[in-house]
């Protein structure tokens, strides 16, 4: 079962951290970078962290090409730098956890295809790699009784399959050689 957010909007690495007080590459000046910058190629698919209401589809400044995400619980997040939002994302859609949102880009202030991820909480931006997500909602007590029931219906037949052999072991090459009566 997944949480309710993805720790991660694409599977790259982290290029730059949130950071109080960082040099920005361009601006060449001292200032706050709100977010994490993950290296990915131009193109790359950007997942959605969670289900929730686009709020901003569309070029903003700095950020370029930006999607922007409402989620309960007074949560937002940002996806900025982007070659192209997916057609489907525009303000007042509802988008699900893991539906590719657009791609990777260089839009804006950026000095070459990356994605800025933000995390938002109460309008306060966080460290999305320290932020604690919200759970998954529980299940209702009507779905927990009926998992219950099917687990212990299926569990019995899985323990009665019989075992007939028993399991293959690899050997190493070593192993293999001194067993035929000879060394390496």
């Amino acid at each position: 079962m997944r949480g309710a957010f993805l720790r991660y909007p694409v599977p790259y690495r982290i290029t730059s951290h949130f950071n109080t007080r960082r040099f920005h590459p361009i601006l060449k000046l001292w200032r706050a970078h709100e977010g994490i910058d993950y290296g990915a190629p131009a193109g790359a698919p950007v997942e959605a962290t969670a289900s929730g209401i686009v709020t901003w589809a569309g070029f903003m400044g700095a950020y370029g090409r930006l999607v922007e995400l409402r989620h309960p619980g007074e949560l937002r997040t940002r996806y900025a730098h982007l070659s192209s939002i997916a057609p489907d994302v525009r303000p007042g859609a509802r988008v699900e956890q893991g539906q590719i949102i657009g791609r990777v880009g260089s839009s804006g202030l950026a000095t070459g295809p990356h994605l800025h991820y933000e995390f938002l909480q109460n309008g306060r931006h966080r460290d999305p790699l320290k932020v604690e997500l919200p759970g998954a909602p529980s299940i209702d007590a009507a779905r927990q009784a009926e998992f219950l029931r099917d687990r212990d219906e299926v569990l019995p037949l899985l323990y009665g399959i019989p075992i007939s052999d028993p399991p293959v072991s690899l050997a190493s090459g070593a192993a293999r050689a001194a067993a035929r009566g000879r060394s390496n």
